[in-house]
């Protein structure tokens, strides 16, 4: 087969951009995070940091391997991050914070047994400290399984609906360049019914999202394969 110069400068441009696009995923389950106890307070494996807060004081996860949640005494559910009455303003939420080295940000939380889907501006699983839209999308369809950004507040704000409380996971994805070095907090309230809650089941996040290089990096990647390309013809 005849390989034309012209062919030869797209596919090496396609393949620079390929290789230049690599990032490495990670994904975490709850076992990972608590590792099997009661007493963990804070993870980290040096690229993603996750607190356990109920309001603004550190908590503990639990120690189920499907699902992550806050031990404490006295929560709603100990299989997940839930507030367990109607008031988001009474600062005894349970929160989860998200703490990103540079190059590194949320990718997808997945979750079952959940609902929060009341009608207030605060009902949702509330995640803030975004520096764009994220982008949210899911791994199912339902017209009440839904995501708004707020950009002044760099919030998301996702309305889970109870229609889908089952054993299923379902994926949240969101795009890893918008929480790039950030702190992400996430709380669950619903003003309509005590008992909102978010059973996350598995947390991924993209590392190296600079990956990418420069233009003139990229370039010089594709010439020295067209040199490479263009010794091997004269040969």
């Amino acid at each position: 087969m005849k390989i034309t110069f012209k062919y030869a400068l797209a596919y090496l441009l396609t393949l620079s951009m390929a290789v230049a696009a690599m990032a490495d995923e990670v994904n975490l389950l709850p076992g990972d995070i608590s590792q099997g106890s009661t007493d963990t307070s804070f993870f980290t494996d040096g690229t993603i940091s996750l607190t356990p807060f109920i309001g603004n004081t550190q908590d503990t996860f639990n120690n189920n391997a499907v699902r992550l949640g806050i031990d404490s005494t006295g929560t709603a559910n100990a299989n997940a991050f839930n507030d367990s009455d109607t008031d988001p303003g009474n600062g005894n939420e349970e929160r989860l914070t998200f703490g990103f080295v540079a190059n590194a940000g949320l990718t997808r939380i997945a979750y079952d047994f959940s609902r929060a889907d009341g009608t207030g501006p605060e009902d949702g699983v509330i995640i803030s400290g975004f520096l764009s839209d994220p982008g949210v999308t899911f791994s199912v369809s339902n017209a009440n399984l839904f995501a708004e950004y707020d950009a002044v507040a760099g919030s998301v704000r996702i309305n889970i609906p109870g229609s889908l409380f089952n054993g299923n996971d379902v994926d949240i994805n969101f795009d890893a360049a918008s929480s790039n070095g950030q702190l992400l907090s996430m709380s669950v309230t619903d003003t309509d019914q005590a008992g909102a809650q978010f059973a996350i089941t598995g947390i991924g996040y993209e590392n190296q999202i600079s990956a990418v290089p420069e233009p003139a990096t990229g370039a010089c990647i594709t010439l020295f394969g067209l040199a490479a390309f263009t010794r091997r013809r004269r040969v």
